[in-house]
């Protein structure tokens, strides 16, 4: 199971590419990524997640 600081520093990374990414392909790889992240642990928060993939 990934950690807290796995998803923050996913997020960084991604952050990272926003805008060299199609706006549309870059929400499909962060919902992509969510729904992963998801299964993986059900404490996840995705909306979390997502606002920080968009800083």
């Amino acid at each position: 199971m990934m950690s807290r600081k796995d998803y923050v520093e996913t997020a960084r990374i991604l952050n990272k590419y926003k805008q060299t990414i199609n706006e549309q392909d870059y929400a499909d790889l962060t919902d992509d990524f969510s729904f992963m992240f998801e299964k993986d642990n059900p404490n996840f928060i995705v909306d979390k997640f997502l606002e920080a993939c968009n800083k």
